[in-house]
C-alpha cells in the first residue's frame, strides 16, 4: 500500500496501518517530496567505506513508481557540478523478506541497513539487517519495550567497531504514531548492545538524526513543535542535552566535519541550516542555506552530503563551502 504524495504525508503523521508507516517512514525526511525526473530512482539512503563497493560512494535507490524495488549503486561525480552525480549500475541487495530499508552505514566489510519488518498488515518492528558478501540477514536489535512499534531510522558507524542505531515508535503494537526516540549502541560490530530513551512523548515529532564527530556522537531530535533538543557525548563520553532551538524545523542529515557538526533542517519547505560545536554549542544558524530538495548524510565520509531535487543528485562537501 503506498502513501498518495497529495495527502503530503510525513513519516511522522499519525497513519492507522503498517504499510502506511513504512511508505511514510522510507520516503525520505522532507515533505513533501520533490518532484522527480522521469526514470530517476528515490534516493533513500548513503553511505561510503563499505569493503564490499571498495570504499565508494553508495546509495540506496527505490522504484519511483513501487516506492520499492530496492537496490544499491554507485554515486560518482562528474566533471560537470551543474549536471551532479551519476548513478552506477546496481549491486546486489538480498534483503530479507518483509524488510523495508530506512538508512545505512558500513564497517568494514559489512553494510548494516536500519528499517521496519512488517509482522502482519498491521503490525511493524524497528530492524537491522547485515549485508556480508552478498548475504542479508537479520541482526540482533534491542527493542525496548516502550518501541512495540516502529522502524529503525538513523545510523552511524562509531570508530571501526562500532554503530549508534535510532528506533523510532511507540508502546502500542498495532498503532503507527511515532511517539518516542530510543539510541543503541554496540561497539563490537553489533554483537551486544546498549541502550537509553532519547525523548518521548512526542506527538507529531519529526525524527532524529545523529553522527559521529571527533568528540563522540551527536544527536539531533526534534519534537511536534519544531523544536530541537541537541544532545552529544562529547568529553565525558555520558550522553547529555546540549542546546535546545526553538522553531527549528525537521532535521533531515547532521554531518560533521573537522572542527564542527552541521545540521540541515527542512523548515516548511526551506532547508535551514545550523552549525554546533562537537560539545553542541550554536555556532551559527541559517534559516536558508541555499539547497534545494532532500539532504542525505553520507555515513562513512567526513563532512559529505547530498543534494537532490528529484532530477540531479549533487555531491557536497565542506571543501565546496
Amino acid at each position: 500500500m503506498a502513501v498518495p504524495e497529495s495527502l503530503g504525508l510525513t513519516r511522522r503523521t499519525v497513519l492507522t496501518g503498517a504499510a502506511a508507516l513504512l511508505a511514510a517512514g522510507t520516503a525520505g525526511l522532507t515533505a513533501p517530496r520533490p518532484a522527480r525526473a522521469e526514470g530517476l530512482p528515490q534516493v533513500r539512503a548513503a553511505a561510503a567505506g563499505w569493503a564490499g563497493s571498495n570504499g565508494e560512494l553508495l546509495v540506496l535507490t527505490a522504484d519511483p513508481a513501487t516506492e520499492a524495488d530496492y537496490a544499491l549503486r554507485l554515486l560518482a561525480a562528474t566533471e560537470d557540478p551543474d549536471a551532479g552525480a551519476e548513478l552506477g549500475s546496481s549491486l546486489p541487495l538480498p534483503l530479507p523478506e518483509g524488510f523495508h530499508p530506512h538508512s545505512m552505514a558500513a564497517l568494514g566489510d559489512v553494510l548494516w541497513v536500519t528499517g521496519a519488518v512488517e509482522l502482519a498488515p498491521d503490525r511493524v518492528r524497528p530492524a537491522l539487517v547485515r549485508v556480508h558478501e552478498s548475504t542479508a540477514a537479520h541482526a540482533e536489535l534491542p527493542v525496548p519495550k516502550a518501541i512495540r512499534s516502529g522502524i529503525a531510522t538513523a545510523i552511524t558507524p562509531i570508530g571501526d567497531r562500532g554503530l549508534a542505531v535510532v528506533l523510532e515508535g511507540c508502546p502500542d503494537p498495532h498503532l503507527t504514531a511515532i511517539s518516542r526516540s530510543h539510541l543503541a549502541v554496540s561497539k563490537d560490530h553489533g554483537r551486544t548492545w546498549t541502550g537509553r530513551p532519547l525523548a518521548s512523548g512526542l506527538g507529531e515529532g519529526y525524527g532524529t538524526v545523529l553522527t559521529e564527530s571527533d568528540h563522540g556522537l551527536f544527536i539531533a531530535v526534534v519534537d511536534g513543535d519544531g523544536t530541537q533538543t541537541v544532545h552529544t557525548t562529547a568529553k565525558t563520553g555520558v550522553l547529555r542535552q546540549a542546546a535546545r532551538l526553538p522553531d527549528a524545523g525537521r532535521p533531515m542529515a547532521a554531518v560533521a566535519t573537522d572542527d564542527h557538526v552541521r545540521v540541515f533542517s527542512d523548515r516548511d519547505g526551506t532547508v535551514a541550516q545550523t552549525r554546533f560545536t562537537a560539545k553542541g554549542d550554536i555556532l551559527e544558524s541559517s534559516p536558508d542555506c541555499g539547497c534545494s530538495g532532500e539532504i542525505l548524510a553520507v555515513p562513512g565520509r567526513r563532512g559529505t552530503w547530498l543534494e537532490t531535487d528529484g532530477s540531479t543528485i549533487h555531491i557536497r562537501s565542506t571543501d565546496q563551502r
